[in-house]
């Protein structure tokens, strides 16, 4: 296949131009490199100097004697004109400054590459932004700080240009506008021959360049069009080209230069469009696209990122056969997993109260790999302690106690919501941590680092310039500006093996395969999105590019792409789900529907192969070691608890009382269901211990009445923390445990009242009672009392229950139901205990108190509607205890999981 720039090589060697003297302006620096490579190649043995290659970039800072400074400095030189040379009381906080800065010096760049005269263009600018608050009344302060800003935008341009070029720097479009004030003299100074490769779209700064060069008959301009695209009229991919041959026709013909004379773009090739769900779904389906090539097609392939946030899952799609790769776009700094690190870190000491450190604030940063790496075993403490103790805010002295290390002071010492303090910190940390992946020879995790430390670097020379950076949220914003600027660059043979590019990347650069990705509108094209200050209408007055422009620079780039290819693969995402997704490029219609095309265009649709398993449950087989595990457990006592959780789901049983697992232990930050019941219990007992074997009178009811709040907040302080009950959904909790505990009294007082006789005979009363030689049943019952001489076993719950659950309807439901019946079966397990321990007494009935349905009174167990706790009912129940017990300990029955 014959390239671009193999074709320009090829004029410029028949040229006989003196190559000691030539110098070949590109689009890009990639570029230059592929240039000069595919020139050696040409050359072969022939010794001579090679013709010097350079950017446009690189071309107009050489003409504007201004350097180039970074997106860093130029924030910050900004935000300090405009401070010096605000005119209202109160200019913005860089803070604020931050969220519009960067979009004013991209509007500043565009009105200088584009060489707008600026005093009638601000001065419009202004006009228009006031006009939009022409029906204000009576103007608020943030108006009129708007309105002075846009009054004085220009005296900000003017002072800014100023204030740089006495730094000897400039912005892109700055160089721009100074390029063209000194073309003449460096023309006067240079004789080179200048050949332009490859351009599209010019702006206005870089049209008079070129077209000044153009003048000189030792310049020459080649494009890298497709003959099919310039003879279609309406082919928007051809459309700055033909404005420029209209243009400079008359004037430089002569240097003027097509090396493509036939078509190479509607020829016979394969073109596929595949349709893929989500992103993560296109780059697996490239990788399987370049496990079917060999190496010499590799060599001549290029995968291109429509959407280049997917280089990383991409990286990680690669089949293993590819050996040689070069990857063409930086890593960005933001995707690194260590980045993490930094922002934790940054939320944990900005979230930071007169409480301390929030939990999940702190737990964050222990997970991260930076954090793991400095504190070791430290690590693992401290998680254990916070869960142990139910913390949710830790002061900083609590953690940097007298036993912790210089890592752990290092970590958790505050910052004082200072941005020096931090940055010292965050320094001294990559020293620690540099200091620890060095004698390990991790180059890659020391290359991250590295990076780190020069972004942090430049942050304290601006803090310590500047005082901008006065807080911490401040800090922690310019902080991830800059990191979203920050790439890794790949290192990689560029001339072989598989290319990954950007789009923009591709420019003047061919290859025989062809792999793109995310064709979707919205991405690529990128649609009507326009980060600018400047309406849509006055671009179009001062001919400043919008989105139309812009998606006319993405067909030619789209296009040329396919020019020379051969095998064509355009991938896009299908799925109609999300933003930007499901509607394909417009480009993608345009080949389909080309009326002249030569090239053979198909579509597709590709997904991952899915295989449907019928869900099969869990069953585990019972071995003797398992069924001497249950002996064991039956012989210290079953739990109506224990037995529940079998009826329920068997697989849970084992998992939980034969395999021990427990439940994972987390800090309750809002209380949890069972730390609610516990506190309503615990706070009853209490509150009624002192009148055991007592007759309840109003005058004892109301004395209990008022030691409610205080005893319900103790057993707070015991079970949680009394510290974290006074605001939101905990202090919601604590009056809704309170009020449980006052309406349970209130009601026992009406009872009273009535005329019922109540005397309380145990509290909490444990029991444990031998069913068979080998089995044991043991359990807590939480209240057993007199009301009007019969016995009543009470349970209390929480949740709400209602009477039906406590009807025994059928005994094999009774050991096999659990949502319809385990509320009945514990309740008789209590029973059985009570009479195998101390007797059935004359009259007594068995229940529940739901305190979330606590106007039905007490709810009785009954069968056939009647009430009474008989030796025959439990006898009956003992029956039906004994077959479950005996079939969990059965080792021909397996646990068998149970359908949800």
């Amino acid at each position: 296949m014959t390239t671009f720039i193999d074709e320009v090589i090829n004029n410029l060697l028949k040229s006989q131009l003196p190559l000691t003297q030539t110098v070949v302006v590109l689009p890009s620096k990639r570029a230059g490199n592929f240039f000069l490579q595919r020139l050696k190649l040409q050359l072969q043995e022939t010794t001579c100097f090679l013709p010097k290659t350079i950017s446009i970039e690189e071309l107009v800072e050489e003409i504007s004697g201004l350097t180039a400074a970074s997106q860093t400095q130029l924030q910050v030189e900004l935000y300090h004109t405009y401070q010096t040379h605000f005119e209202g009381d109160n200019p913005e906080s860089f803070l604020n400054f931050l969220g519009w800065g960067q979009t004013l010096l991209g509007d500043f760049n565009e009105i200088d590459r584009h060489l707008i005269d600026t005093n009638s263009f601000f001065d419009y600018l202004s006009a228009i932004k006031e006009l939009n608050h022409w029906s204000t009344d009576q103007d608020s302060q943030l108006i009129s700080n708007y309105l002075i800003f846009w009054k004085s935008i220009s005296s900000y341009y003017e002072h800014y240009k100023q204030h740089l070029e006495r730094l000897g720097l400039g912005y892109q479009g700055m160089l721009y506008r100074k390029a063209v004030e000194n073309l003449e003299r460096y023309l006067d100074q240079n004789e080179e021959y200048v050949l332009f490769c490859g351009f599209n779209a010019l702006n206005t700064a870089e049209q008079k360049i070129i077209d000044r060069f153009l003048e000189r008959p030792n310049t020459k301009i080649y494009w890298d069009i497709d003959p099919y695209f310039l003879e279609d009229q309406n082919h928007v991919a051809s459309r700055f080209i033909k404005t420029y041959l209209k243009k400079w026709n008359a004037a430089a013909d002569k240097n003027f230069a097509f090396p493509v004379e036939q078509s190479n773009f509607n020829v016979e090739k394969n073109i596929t469009a595949t349709g893929i769900a989500q992103h993560v779904g296109q780059v697996k389906y490239v990788g399987q696209l370049l496990e079917n090539l060999s190496n010499a097609e590799l060599n001549e392939t290029a995968v291109i990122l429509g959407d280049e946030h997917l280089l990383l899952p991409l990286l990680n799609s690669l089949p293993a056969s590819i050996k040689h790769l070069n990857v063409t776009m930086g890593l960005p700094l933001e995707q690194v997993a260590q980045a993490a690190f930094f922002e934790s870190w940054f939320q944990l000491q900005i979230n930071k109260q007169g409480q301390g450190y929030y939990y999940k604030d702190v737990l964050s940063l222990l997970d991260q790999q930076y954090a793991i790496l400095l504190l070791d075993g430290e690590r693992e403490i401290l998680k254990r302690t916070i869960t142990e103790k139910n913390l949710i805010y830790l002061e900083p002295q609590f953690i940097i106690d007298s036993n912790a290390s210089d890592n752990a002071k290092l970590l958790f010492s505050s910052w004082q919501n200072s941005s020096s303090s931090a940055l010292e910190y965050i320094l001294e940390s990559i020293q620690a941590i540099k200091e620890i992946l060095f004698p390990q020879k991790n180059w890659l995790q020391l290359e991250f680092l590295h990076a780190f430390l020069e972004l942090f670097t430049r942050l304290k020379n601006l803090n310590d310039t500047y005082t901008y950076l006065n807080d911490l949220r401040t800090l922690k914003q310019f902080y991830k500006e800059l990191l979203s600027q920050e790439t890794l660059d790949f290192k990689g043979d560029p001339y072989q093996g598989l290319q990954i590019m950007g789009v923009l990347e591709s420019r003047v650069l061919d290859f025989k395969n062809i792999i793109i990705t995310s064709l979707n509108e919205g991405t690529f094209p990128s649609g009507k999105s326009q980060n600018s200050f400047i309406p849509f209408d006055l671009k179009i007055e001062a001919k400043l590019p919008t989105y139309r422009e812009k998606d006319a620079i993405y067909a030619y780039h789209f296009f040329r792409i396919l020019q020379r290819a051969q095998k064509v693969n355009l991938i896009y995402n299908n799925e109609a789900g999300g933003l930007n997704s499901g509607e394909k490029s417009r480009f993608l219609l345009q080949l389909a529907t080309d009326p002249n095309a030569r090239y053979q265009y198909q579509e597709q649709s590709a997904s991952a192969p899915v295989s449907l398993e019928p869900v099969t449950l869990k069953q585990v087989e019972k071995t003797p070691e398992i069924i001497e595990a249950i002996k064991k457990h039956a012989a210290s006592g079953f739990s109506p608890s224990a037995l529940s959780t079998y009826i329920r789901n068997p697989i849970d049983f084992y998992y939980k009382y034969v395999l021990g697992v427990e439940e994972l232990e987390a800090v309750e930050d809002v209380i949890a269901h069972n730390t609610l019941g516990t506190v309503v219990h615990e706070s009853l007992e209490n509150l009624y211990k002192p009148y055991l074997n007592t007759i309840l009178t109003e005058e004892i009811l109301q004395q209990i009445l008022k030691q409610v709040n205080a005893e319900v907040q103790h057993q707070f302080e015991l079970h949680y923390n009394a510290l974290n009950i006074k605001t939101g959904k905990n202090l919601i909790i604590f009056n809704v445990a309170k009020q449980f505990v006052l309406n349970f009294l209130n009601l026992e007082l009406q009872s009273v009242k009535s005329g019922k006789e109540i005397i309380i005979k145990a509290l909490e009363a444990k029991y444990t009672i031998q069913l068979t030689p080998e089995i044991k049943l043991k359990g807590t019952v939480d209240r057993l009392d007199l009301e009007n001489k019969v016995t009543r076993i009470l349970d209390y719950k929480t949740g709400k229950v209602d009477r039906g659950q406590l009807v025994i309807k059928d005994w094999e439901t009774l050991i096999s139901d659990y949502k319809k019946q385990s509320k009945a079966f514990q309740v008789l397990c209590y029973a059985l205990m009570l009479s195998k321990s101390e007797g059935l007494p004359g009259a007594c009935e068995a229940g529940i108190i739901s305190f979330k349905n606590l106007n039905s009174g007490f709810l009785k167990l009954s069968q056939d509607k009647d009430t009474a706790v008989t030796s025959e009912l439990l006898q009956t129940f003992e029956e039906y205890l004994l077959k479950l017990i005996n079939e969990i300990l059965d080792i021909n029955t397996p646990f068998t999981e149970k359908e949800v």
